[in-house]
């Protein structure tokens, strides 16, 4: 029977302010840095695909939009980054608008990425927890036998 790989770890709410702070450092943190990198980018893309194509004042807007907005806050930096730009920006007048249809898929993007940041919070949160981090699938599963009835050595 294989053992399962635990290891200390910090406490867990560092983890979860880590990932929700910038998708991935939860993980980064935890010693996951091929997942850290892959949530980061992904999450990172999109979220500021959604951006671009709703313009940043249709997309990231509290007053406007406020439940994609309670969807795109779980991504923290990258929202208050935008809300920031959002802000600044007033002088714009409507320019950074999205009138058509476009408008909508931008807020979809990213309010997906902020729900698929919390899952990753989430996650990051448990693994602190349970104090099971590893990384890759093979330290997990036992050695298969060439005939696959069974672990090797038996």
């Amino acid at each position: 029977m294989a053992q399962r790989q635990t290891q200390t770890v910090g406490p867990p709410y560092i983890a979860g302010m880590l990932a929700w702070l910038v998708p991935g450092a939860g993980h980064w943190y935890l010693g996951l840095r091929a997942r850290g990198a892959i949530l980061f980018v992904t999450i990172t893309v999109i979220f500021w695909m959604g951006v671009i194509i709703g313009g940043i004042h249709s997309t990231v807007d509290p007053t406007q939009n406020i439940h994609w907005f309670l969807g795109e806050i779980c991504i923290g930096s990258h929202t208050l980054t935008a809300l920031v730009i959002n802000r600044s920006l007033h002088w714009l007048g409507a320019e950074g608008l999205s009138s058509l249809k476009q408008h909508d898929i931008g807020l979809v993007y990213a309010g997906v990425a902020g729900l698929l940041n919390l899952l990753a919070v989430f996650d990051a949160i448990v693994r602190s927890v349970s104090g099971q981090v590893r990384e890759g699938v093979a330290a997990a599963r036992p050695a298969q036998s060439p005939a696959g009835d069974g672990p090797a050595g038996d």
